[in-house]
Formats: structure tokens, C-alpha cells, sequence
């Protein structure tokens, strides 16, 4: 298992009117019972054949709930004709063929965004051919319903128009347990043998969402298919409760992940079971995290972060955000579990990340397509005893031979005398390493991180390029062991992008200047670190004992606790949109929250880390 949740995660609250909770259906025979009455009064009222679309997200329970609205129309007395969509897509050779130049075979570790749509997948003929069975059902004039369902349903509308869409949709988290449970096929119904990840991220996840982002809009229903019963939401109320949500504070599930380096501290920090070392956790990660919403009354629903940026972007974004990078959330923020006892023995191997940098804009855009560069920060939340932080080559590092070390290594899996070249910097509370695009770096260890990143991919694709990882065994996920393959260097890649000058002097002057005070008053002020001119995002903290007020000005703003042990983060307009923050929380606060107060509920000083674009 890649992914461990805290069993102790935030939820957001909205308190909805009863007459909405009334209408929100629970359990498959529940919704089928829902969905079945509505089409029973619309046959009453159309006097004729009523075509309905059971769309959704790949790895969403389509099938088992249509099989159950089935069964509740004919208790009813309806005839019902099923269709699977299915029978409409590409061939699976077809479609390989249209996802091959996305997969790109001959780069193993990156593909390139799919620039199409789901509609591409279809098949011209399949289509006609069902059109013409479609018009002869429709010209009888029979009360029957035309249930049409799978991944896409709601594209049935290019042969006649859909009188009901419902759509299922799904987490990326439970997304990957059905994937591991061998749950999920590939789009168009093939099957999908183990993770076929190009596929999925560059091909599929991106016609997938384009494709919701519009199905969300013409549906009747919204369907939450992550729960262990589904949940429908008729669709008035849904996008009533993303209009309200894009107003809150908004707090994401996190996921936290193992790997061949991290330390041992979060697992019991957090109340992560089973978890058996963090390397890192994800906060925000656009793709990837997800909201879970309290509307009362036992209803909770797990919804994508995605949802409420296509619904309300300039609410949630900020006009400033949302023109530069369209219907995406660009900042990402992760922490990293760099504990080990003091009298652990643990060395390089299990502190130390591999050597590895980002890269810029325009190399996402021309190799990969994607839309932003990865721009990266360390925030040293806390530095333990021999914490250090590789930021960099040594001012007198030979890069030419560096280079030849690394080739090397690659080639025949030995060691080399990496500390000639690598600057490790010994890190300190409170820093902030800046890792602009190019830059080789890594964390050595003994310290916990804040991670402040620029998102490149809508997807949360990973853009890390690796250059040397100490020829070590990597994790296997599936014993949760320290005996996977060793990591895949990118030597191509890592190479075309590394900077020669990013040395200790250049660090120490442009990557790791000191914060300034920019405004303070009594028991608080606010510090700010004086970026790189390319780093596309600001980063402040804020430090207090009482209280400190600030305005997000219609730029989102991601604060993190990294100080303190309570705060709460209350808008000045209304009161009642607050939201508490514990022990090392990161939320966001929406373009449109405005004026809000921070107060700091604990004894002793409190700080947040303040992340927006500049």
C-alpha cells in the first residue's frame, strides 16, 4: 500500500437546510430507488421513451448500480432497455494506438499530457449504428427507459439527447485501493493489468477530467462513489454546497507515503497505522487530495479539490491565478518525517533523499505538456541534531567529473565519493532552502520539512529527475520493506536541466537569505523571505502570541502550522467561517475569504507559513 491516512482527519463543515438533507439518497438500493421514482414521474409526463445516462469516473461502481435502477423500474412496470457504452469505444489495439505517442515508449519514465478528449475514444460506425436502434425506440412512442450506462455515458448525447445524466464520481485515493483490489479496467472497457501509470496519468487521467469537468454541469444527479455506500446529491444542492464550500477554509485529507528514506515520527504523531516510515505526506496535491464535507447528520461526502475549482475559480483561485494557470490549483505542499533517534545508527542510506532537481516551465511544456515548471522550497520546521540539507554543488566541485561519477554509477551500480561535489548544508529551525528548477538537492535527514512546491501537472504527475541514489534498494510497497528495485535514474533529463552554477556561495546569497520584517505591531509581526526572481510564489511567516490579521487580497492563501499547537483562522466578515488548526495543518484559504484574523488558542508563540503567488 503506497497511501496511509491519519485516522484523525479534519473535516469541513457546512450545516445544510433539512429539506436538502431529506434529499440526499444513501446505498445503492437507496439511490436506485431515488433515481427510479424521478424517471417513473417523467415518463408520466413525456408520454414516451426517456433516455438516461449513468456516467462516471473510471473505477466508480456504474455497472452495479445500474443493474440496481434495473430492477427498480421494472417493480415499477417499466420496460427497460439497457446499453452499454462500452460498445461505442475504439477497439483496445485502436485505442493503444491513439495513447501511444502519450505513452512514449521510448522515454521510460515520462509520457506526455494527451491533448485530446474522451470523445476520441469512439467509435464513429459504433455510433451511427446506435443512433438508428435509438430513433426506432424513440418513434414508437412507448413509455420505456433507455438506460445508458459506463465510463463516457454522457457523450450518448452525440446520438440523441439525454433527458437524465447521473455521474458517479470517485477519489484518486479510492481510485488506488480499487486499482490494487484489481477493481478498475482501462477506458473503453479493456482490461488493465496491474498500474499501467503513463497510461493512466498522461492519457486517460486528462481526458477523464475534461470530460467530468463538463458532465458535472448538464447532470441531474451527482453520485459520491468513494464511501462504502454511495450518496446522491441531486444536483441543485450539490453545486449549492461548492458555492458554500468555496467560501470556507478548506482542509484536505493527507495521505502519507513510505519510502527508502524518512523518518519515524509521523506514523504516531499523526495516528497513521501501519504506517512504517514517512518519506513524505501530501497536504496539497491537486490530483491527488480530496475534501471530506460534514453536511450533519451522519452525511459525509468525499469530494475532489478539482470539483470546486471548475465549479467557482475565481472564488477559489483568484482572477490572478486562474488567467496565468487555467482550472489549476498551482501551489503543492507536502512535510517530510526526517526523525530518528538520537541513538539510531541510521547513516546517509536512510537519511539522505537520492541527488535529484525540477524542472523549469518551459522543459515541462516542450517535453511533457505540461502547464508549469516545479519551483521548490524547504521550510526547516524543526532541525534535530546533525540535520542537513544538500542544497547544491561545493564551491570548488569539479561538475565535469561529478557528471562522470553519476553516468557511472548508472551504468554499473557502485558508489562514488558523492560529499566532493555535494554541498550539505547544516540546517537550522526556521530556514528556507529555495530549490529553484535545475538545482541538485536533497534532504540529508534529522529534520522535519514543510515542502512548498509549484505544481506542474493538473494530474500531480511527479516531476522529480534523479541523478545518483546512493545504489541502494528502493521500497516495496507491497511488503512494506526496504527490498524493492533500486530507484530509476533520469540521466537524460536530469543532465539537459542541471545548473553548474547553483554552488554553496550562490545558495547561501540567493536560495537561503534570512526573512525581513515587513510589518509587526504588539505580540505579532509578519517576516518575509526574499525570493528568487524566477520562484513564481511568496513565502511569509507570520508569528504571534495573540492574534494577527491579514487579507487574501483575491489570492489564495496556503497556511501552514508550523509553530504552536492550536490556531484558528476566522473571516472578519463573518465569523462563522473559521476553521481550528492543529498540530502542523495546512489549509487554504480561498481568493475570495478577504480580511481574516489568526488566533493563536495555545500558550507560547504560534507561526504560520504564509504561501501565495507574487
Amino acid at each position: 500500500m503506497a497511501w496511509y491516512t491519519s485516522s484523525d482527519n479534519h473535516t469541513n463543515l457546512i450545516r445544510v437546510p433539512e429539506a436538502w438533507g431529506e434529499k440526499i439518497l444513501c446505498g445503492t438500493a437507496g439511490v436506485a430507488a431515488g433515481i427510479a421514482l424521478e424517471l417513473v414521474a417523467d415518463l408520466a409526463a413525456r408520454s414516451r421513451t426517456c433516455f438516461v445516462a449513468l456516467d462516471g469516473f473510471k473505477g466508480t461502481r456504474i455497472e452495479e448500480l445500474a443493474r440496481a435502477v434495473e430492477e427498480a423500474l421494472r417493480q415499477h412496470g417499466v420496460e427497460v432497455c439497457v446499453f452499454k457504452f462500452d460498445s461505442v469505444f475504439l477497439c483496445a489495439e485502436k485505442i493503444d494506438a491513439l495513447a501511444r505517442p502519450f505513452d512514449r515508449p521510448d522515454d521510460p519514465s515520462f509520457g506526455r499530457v494527451f491533448t485530446g478528449q474522451l470523445d476520441d475514444f469512439l467509435d464513429e460506425d459504433a455510433l451511427r449504428q446506435t443512433r438508428a436502434a435509438w430513433d426506432a425506440l424513440r418513434e414508437e412512442g412507448v413509455r420505456r427507459v433507455v438506460l445508458c450506462h459506463g465510463v463516457g455515458a454522457a457523450l450518448a448525447s452525440r446520438i440523441c439527447r439525454m433527458d437524465r445524466v447521473a455521474y458517479l464520481d470517485i477519489t484518486r485515493h479510492q481510485l488506488f485501493v480499487r486499482t490494487e483490489n484489481g477493481e478498475v479496467n482501462l477506458v473503453g472497457g479493456g482490461r488493465q493489468e496491474g498500474f499501467p501509470w503513463k497510461r493512466v496519468y498522461y492519457v486517460e487521467y486528462p481526458a477523464l477530467n475534461r470530460h467530468k469537468k463538463k458532465a458535472l454541469r448538464i447532470m441531474d444527479w451527482y453520485i459520491e462513489d468513494s464511501s462504502p455506500e454511495p450518496r446522491l446529491v441531486p444536483a441543485e444542492i450539490y453545486h449549492a454546497i461548492i458555492t458554500e464550500l468555496s467560501g470556507l477554509p478548506l482542509s484536505l485529507k493527507v495521505f502519507y507515503m513510505p519510502g527508502p528514506f524518512g523518518g519515524s515520527e509521523f506514523g504516531e504523531r499523526f495516528k497513521v497505522r501501519g504506517l512504517p516510515n514517512t518519506s513524505w505526506d501530501y497536504e496539497i496535491s491537486v490530483g491527488d487530495n480530496h475534501l471530506i464535507v460534514d453536511l450533519g447528520k451522519d452525511c459525509v461526502l468525499e469530494i475532489a479539490l478539482y470539483n470546486l475549482i471548475w465549479e467557482q475559480p475565481l472564488r477559489v483561485l483568484g482572477a490572478k491565478s486562474q488567467e496565468k494557470y487555467p482550472d489549476h490549483f498551482p501551489i503543492a505542499i507536502y512535510m517530510q518525517d526526517g526523525y530518528f533517534p538520537p541513538d539510531d545508527q541510521a547513516d546517509f542510506k536512510r537519511t539522505h533523499m537520492p541527488h535529484h532537481l525540477h524542472p523549469d516551465t518551459a522543459y515541462c511544456r516542450e517535453h511533457f505538456g505540461e502547464p508549469l515548471g516545479r519551483y521548490e522550497a524547504y521550510y526547516i520546521v524543526r532541525a534535530d541534531p546533525g540535520a542537513v540539507t544538500m542544497h547544491g554543488f561545493q564551491d570548488d566541485a569539479d561538475i565535469d567529473e561529478y557528471i562522470r561519477e553519476v553516468r557511472q554509477s548508472a551504468a554499473t551500480g557502485e558508489e562514488f565519493v558523492w560529499r566532493k561535489y555535494i554541498y550539505e548544508h547544516p540546517s537550522k529551525t526556521g530556514e528556507l532552502h529555495q530549490l529553484p528548477p535545475g538545482t541538485v538537492h536533497g534532504t540529508g535527514g534529522r529534520q522535519v520539512i514543510l515542502e512548498i512546491d509549484t505544481n506542474p501537472s493538473r494530474e500531480s504527475t511527479e516531476y522529480s529527475l534523479y541523478l545518483y541514489d546512493f545504489c541502494r534498494a528502493n521500497f516495496n510497497y507491497h511488503t512494506n520493506e526496504l527490498t524493492g528495485p533500486p530507484l530509476k535514474l533520469t540521466l537524460d533529463h536530469s543532465l539537459a536541466q542541471m545548473r553548474r552554477d547553483r554552488r554553496q556561495n550562490f545558495m547561501a546569497n540567493k536560495c537561503r537569505a534570512a526573512p525581513v520584517v515587513i510589518r509587526e505591531g504588539e505580540g505579532w509581526r509578519e517576516m518575509s523571505f526574499p525570493m528568487c526572481d524566477e520562484m513564481p510564489y511568496q513565502v511569509n511567516r507570520f508569528e504571534f502570541s495573540g492574534c494577527i490579521e491579514d487579507d487574501t487580497d483575491d489570492l489564495f492563501h496556503c497556511l501552514s502550522l508550523t509553530a504552536g499547537t492550536r490556531v484558528r483562522i476566522s473571516s472578519r466578515r463573518d465569523i462563522s467561517k473559521n476553521f481550528v488548526m492543529e498540530d502542523c495543518d495546512t489549509i487554504i484559504l480561498p481568493a475570495c475569504f478577504g480580511e481574516y484574523v489568526c488566533e493563536n488558542l495555545a500558550e507560547g508563540r504560534a507561526e504560520l507559513i504564509k504561501t501565495f503567488l507574487r
